[in-house]
């Protein structure tokens, strides 16, 4: 899948298999950003396949493009299930293609009172599946993962450990306190080092950590960062955070 024509003058096409966490520890919904995002992408002839990841199980990818309806089994809820019983296809089986990107996304009408994540039956399947979307999804220049849980959720812990780059999107300036105490939770007691803290709204009297205002600085603060000596954190010690 080719995109678009214009590249970013200077830089050279990342490595494939970049996998970037996006997530509102706040709870809000980080897919405005993800539609920037993947705009920029097609623009850079990159490719890129979307993971949301149902830990809360609201469809918000599907909402954000108006998307009723997925195809029956092309869906992250049916790969959670076959991977839970050990009846796993092919990943690619279960990818959805849409303009500009691949997707494993939610089904946006799954029913409310039984989500994906009581079906399973092995916990491991939880904390297993964001390193092996990472693997498996390789041959994309970007994997970009959906997370809507929190530090407490298997898929989004272990997401945030799998990333290369964790971005902690903010919508409203008050969410800069949940942020912040994320960002610092990350990288002091988890080692998740390659952090950027995102918010299309300047808030010139927080000066603890750069706040980044225009998807275009994340993705130039990959290519360096790929370009340079790129994060490589799937080798670190897993263990769930205790509450």
């Amino acid at each position: 899948m080719l995109f678009g024509k214009k590249k970013e003058k200077g830089l050279a096409n990342p490595a494939k298999g970049v996998m970037v966490a996006l997530w509102n520890p706040a709870g809000s919904d980080p897919t405005l950003l993800l539609q920037r995002l993947l705009n920029l992408v097609n623009k850079q002839e990159e490719t890129a396949v979307v993971v949301e990841l149902p830990c809360i199980g609201l469809p918000r990818v599907a909402y954000r493009l108006g998307i009723s309806e997925l195809k029956h089994g092309q869906t992250v809820d049916q790969l959670l299930i076959d991977y839970d019983r050990g009846m796993l296809a092919g990943v690619h089986d279960y990818l959805q293609h849409f303009e500009g990107f691949d997707g494993l996304l939610i089904q946006p009408k799954s029913k409310v009172d039984s989500p994906t994540l009581i079906k399973l039956q092995q916990d491991k399947t939880l904390s297993e599946l964001p390193a092996y979307l990472k693997v498996h999804l390789s041959g994309y220049h970007y994997i970009f993962v959906v997370l809507q849980g929190q530090l407490i959720h298997p898929m989004s812990f272990f997401s945030l450990r799998e990333a290369n780059h964790v971005v902690l999107n903010m919508d409203e300036p008050v969410e800069l306190i949940r942020a912040y105490a994320a960002f610092k939770a990350l990288r002091q007691d988890y080692a998740v080092q390659s952090i950027q803290l995102f918010s299309e709204s300047k808030n010139s009297n927080f000066n603890e950590e750069t706040i980044l205002h225009r998807p275009e600085q994340l993705l130039l603060a990959w290519r360096e960062a790929d370009h340079g000596n790129r994060s490589n954190q799937s080798g670190r010690v897993r263990a769930v955070p205790t509450t």
